[in-house]
């Protein structure tokens, strides 16, 4: 035992005591890893990266729901329990114990469509082996697309992280997002490991070229970031096959399993005592700076330290003001990209009408060309579902993609913003009231939430029912000619109908990330301004007090000062004790 061995649970004591209610959730989730001796490690990235499929690679069995369909907003944790279960907390507090096999009904959006069942949060026990070795493993939603959003659980996910593994893919290349995203993770996390997941995509060279672009995208944004704790260069990077492993067995992933188990064999206690002080410090430091703001500007009520005060209260209101004309901004985007996809469905269905007719013609005059009259409206049918149902889907896809690269830039231009609106807080503090504040930058990102499926089945009335039993038999050319024309007539009708859906789905979509991002925007502004507004509202009240209550009010700031110096004091005491002094 050392003198510092209760150092760090009586700074977490003394800081529960200090924060917020949301710094003290943070704060006993901090303490009961740190009881457990259980590393809390995020498994993050874009959506459709296969962050699920690698946890189950590394569990040993598909316990997670994965596939082309995404998890809704849910961050589900996976920790070792001999009792196999899900513990699901409900937002309205309630909690229940589920069954593995109802992990599909909770957390994936075709079983919980918009997290209709209200879902806060699951957590699954299992007796795996690497969760064994005192980790909890958290799958989050994804990143990088606009159909629905996560933003407060994706954020609080990434502050409360200990560790990460950042999963990208060969193929498709790393993203302008992603590396904005690498940049807060590793500036978060004390370990990163970088997965390149679905390697078998690639050949040997192609995987190796990708590799080596990846180190480089992200050594570039780690160096150009100025983010404090981001590495020079990425470790090691990973090639992996997560499915591959499910499945049979893949090297690559062999490779990062065996490093991952052996940092949590060497490393674990040591980076979860380092990621609790680094959490801790960020909480405490936030809890300085609204002390500090209260006095300073209680402190200069008269003349030019008054105006000082309010030029700097009135550019913070202006950050909230900002905060509405961007939700402006994101509506004309919005009705931007609403135009154009009606104009493109509008141009887009009868030429691919058009075109799969023709398709449809030369199936006819080829292996149908003698086929029964039944045989003809059977395979032509099929063929001409299979040709509508792939033309809808490509068309979705491309519409899909122009609206979320759409709303993607307009986020990403928003958030730049209010990045640019809080570096000139920051400078105002500084050149108004003398103090250097630690701003939070804006959090939140986007969440991929989407499901969609076609309805090709023919629903004919009673009079074509009679028609198609008397179509189908007739015998010799006239009835292969009236299938043929039945099926050239209904091909233009039936792409009509899935591009009409699909045009739909895609406005309903649009209208709701529309509506998530205007109340982001919100919150955005909210979390990085809130401590500054409290301490200005706290300044006015002690200006405004007798000299009695303000001679108390001083007091309890100055004793609250010295209680969070003395936690940091405490959290300074760990990391020295530690071997340096962490971020």
């Amino acid at each position: 035992m050392t003198n510092t061995d209760g150092a760090l649970p009586a700074a977490l004591d003394e800081l529960a005591v200090l924060g917020t209610d949301q710094d003290r959730e943070q704060i006993a989730a901090l303490r009961a890893r740190l009881d457990a001796a259980r590393l809390r490690v995020l498994v993050a990235g874009e959506a459709k990266r296969g962050k699920s499929t690698l946890i189950n690679a590394l569990l040993g069995r598909a316990v997670l729901p994965a596939g082309v369909t995404p998890l809704t907003a849910v961050a589900t944790t996976v920790r070792y329990g001999d009792d196999p279960h899900a513990e699901v907390r409900f937002a309205d507090g309630h909690e229940e114990k589920q069954p593995l096999t109802a992990l599909p009904d909770l957390v994936t959006e075709r079983g919980n469509p918009g997290n209709r069942r209200h879902v806060a949060a699951v957590t699954v026990y299992l007796d795996a082996p690497v969760l064994a070795g005192g980790v909890e493993l958290v799958d989050t939603p994804g990143t990088g697309s606009v159909f629905a959003w996560d933003t407060a659980a994706a954020h609080e996910a990434l502050e409360t992280m200990d560790a990460a593994v950042f999963v990208l893919t060969a193929d498709p290349p790393v993203s302008a997002a992603e590396r904005d995203l690498y940049v807060k993770i590793t500036g978060l996390a004390v370990a990163t490991f970088t997965v390149l997941n679905k390697a078998d995509h690639l050949d040997a060279a192609g995987l190796t070229e990708a590799a080596e672009f990846t180190r480089q995208v992200l050594a570039q944004a780690a160096r150009s970031s100025g983010a404090p704790g981001a590495p020079d260069a990425p470790g090691r990077i990973y090639p992996v096959s997560a499915l591959a492993e499910l499945v049979g067995g893949d090297t690559g992933f062999a490779a990062f399993a065996a490093d991952f188990t052996a940092y949590l064999a060497s490393s674990r206690v040591a980076d979860l005592q380092a990621a609790a002080v680094l959490q801790a410090r960020r909480i405490a430091r936030s809890l300085l700076d609204e002390v500090a703001l209260t006095r300073r500007a209680a402190q200069l009520a008269a003349g030019d330290a008054a105006d000082r005060v309010t030029r700097f209260g009135e550019q913070l209101a202006e950050v909230a003001i900002r905060g509405q004309d961007e939700v402006a901004v994101a509506g004309a985007e919005s009705a931007r990209l609403l135009e154009d996809l009606n104009g493109a469905a509008e141009a887009d269905g009868p030429r691919l009408g058009r075109d799969i007719t023709r398709q449809l013609r030369e199936a006819f005059g080829g292996e149908l060309r003698t086929a029964a009259a039944g045989e003809i409206e059977r395979k032509g049918r099929e063929r001409l579902v299979a040709l509508t149902v792939g033309a809808a889907s490509a068309w979705r896809a491309r519409r899909r993609d122009i609206i979320e690269q759409g709303l993607a830039r307009t986020d990403a231009r928003l958030a730049a913003d209010l990045t640019a609106a809080l570096g000139e807080l920051r400078d105002s503090a500084a050149e108004l009231l003398g103090l250097e504040l630690l701003v939070t930058e804006p959090g939140g990102r986007l969440a991929e939430n989407r499901r969609f499926f076609y309805t090709t089945a023919d629903e004919p009335g009673q009079t074509e029912l009679l028609a198609g039993a008397i179509r189908r038999r007739l015998s010799g050319e006239l009835g292969r000619r009236r299938a043929r024309e039945h099926l050239l007539r209904e091909a233009p009708d039936l792409v009509a109908s899935q591009i009409g859906r699909a045009r739909a789905d895609l406005q309903y979509r649009l209208s709701e990330a529309t509506r998530a991002l205007a109340g982001t925007v919100e919150r955005r502004c909210a979390e990085a301004t809130g401590r500054m507004r409290a301490a200005l509202c706290a300044a006015a009240e002690l200006r405004g007090a007798s000299v009695a209550d303000a001679a108390e009010k001083e007091r309890d700031l100055s004793e609250r000062e010295v209680a969070i110096r003395h936690v940091l004091a405490l959290l300074n005491e760990v990391a020295e004790h530690a071997g340096g002094a962490w971020r």
